[in-house]
């Protein structure tokens, strides 16, 4: 039955290609779309439903989409590569205080140092 089905699904989307070919020239063809009628017609997927109504209200009628790579703009927080490295350098810094002075506190778990 399912082959069936999927015969007769096959010739009505093969039907139904026939009046766009004339619009094939004025877009480029998807396979997707054909894909989509197939998988309809014969049960396996069923159409989209309708919107929400907070979603309907709060899309714009012309929906102007940004592109993918859109052109790099000029960041102000951006710092130059001596101001990084200035960082590195007080971050290098204030680690080599914070490992002396950790040095010098006594853990209460270590053994006694021996004195000379």
């Amino acid at each position: 039955m399912t082959l069936a089905r999927l015969a007769i699904a096959l010739m009505f989307a093969l039907a139904a290609q026939a009046p766009q070919a004339a619009l094939a020239q004025e877009a480029a063809a998807s396979g997707g779309a054909f894909i989509g009628r197939l998988f309809e017609a014969t049960g396996l997927r069923a159409p989209p439903g309708q919107a929400a109504d907070f979603v309907r209200q709060s899309r714009h009628e012309q929906m102007d989409y940004r592109p993918f790579d859109p052109a790099p703009q000029k960041d102000p927080k951006r710092k130059s590569a001596a101001d990084l490295r200035a960082t590195g350098a007080g971050l290098e810094a204030a680690a080599a205080e914070n490992r002396r002075r950790a040095a010098s506190v006594a853990r209460p778990d270590a053994p006694a140092k021996p004195a000379r």
